[in-house]
């Protein structure tokens, strides 16, 4: 009955309806070259506190080689500490670039997973990332929903939309008798990114990729840094204690340091 009742999209709308309003997926934020994103892990507190320690542990080793006739041994506590640097900085560098890998490797399996539409009036199953505005979407329990749109059929439909609004269940219908006036996005809507808890049903796309509202909040979180959560704040607070407490411990052992050769 739905198949006859629906006939979907043909191949042609497909086609013309993706070059008009795009493919269903996220647009990714630029990144930086890698030389940047390597030599940004030299800003860190931490790290410019190495590096002074060993330009100032270099010039003693100088003093101590040079003038006092020790051995080349006084150079190894200087490269020690560059050594430190570049592991540290080398470390950090390669395990965000493999966790950038596995995060863009995620996004494309999540990309892939089959959703069934109805397409030349027969139920058939394509990849999340080729769903187009127009499109009818079957949806059953459990499922992601794959893009914004109007609901044209909903039984006992229920949405967990915590991803977008914080609430974890929303009744969702047809039916403008059910529909909620409080509710966050239409009751008769549904939207990219929330998961059937309950019930079934079929929409309309009218929205895919970066035009959806997963993908406005997706592109809201890559601008506007300024919020902070309250555990945000501890752990910048934390950060600077920790900085302040190094910088004090790094001045205590050059003045030990110049106190015992000068």
């Amino acid at each position: 009955m739905k198949e006859k009742r629906h006939l979907g999209l043909t191949d042609a709308q497909v086609l013309e309806s993706r070059k008009k309003y795009g493919a269903n997926i996220l647009t990714p934020p630029e990144k930086d070259p890698l030389w940047k994103q390597f030599l940004e892990k030299f800003g860190d507190p931490l790290i410019i506190i190495l590096m002074i320690a060993g330009v100032l542990s270099i010039g003693i080793s100088c003093y101590e080689y040079y003038g006092l006739g020790q051995g080349v041994e006084v150079f190894f506590e200087p490269a020690g500490i560059f050594v430190a640097i570049l592991l540290a900085t080398g470390l950090a560098f390669y395990f965000e670039l493999q966790a950038d890998k596995e995060f863009t490797i995620l996004n494309q399996v999540n990309d892939d997973e089959p959703v069934e539409v109805i397409r030349n009036g027969n139920v058939t199953q394509i990849p999340r990332k080729d769903v187009v505005v127009g499109d009818i979407v079957i949806l059953s329990t459990g499922e992601e929903i794959a893009a914004d749109g109007e609901l044209i059929e909903a039984v006992q439909l229920h949405v967990d939309e915590s991803t977008l609004t914080g609430e974890p269940v929303c009744g969702k219908s047809v039916n403008e008798a059910d529909f909620d006036k409080n509710a966050t996005y239409p009751t008769n809507h549904v939207m990219k990114g929330t998961k059937v808890m309950e019930g079934h049903g079929m929409f309309r796309v009218l929205s895919v990729g970066d035009k959806t509202e997963q993908g406005k909040v997706f592109e809201a979180a890559q601008i506007d840094d300024s919020v902070k959560t309250p555990l945000n704040e501890q752990l910048d607070g934390l950060a600077g204690l920790i900085t302040k407490l190094s910088y004090a411990f790094a001045a205590f052992i050059i003045v030990g340091r110049l106190i015992v050769y000068f």
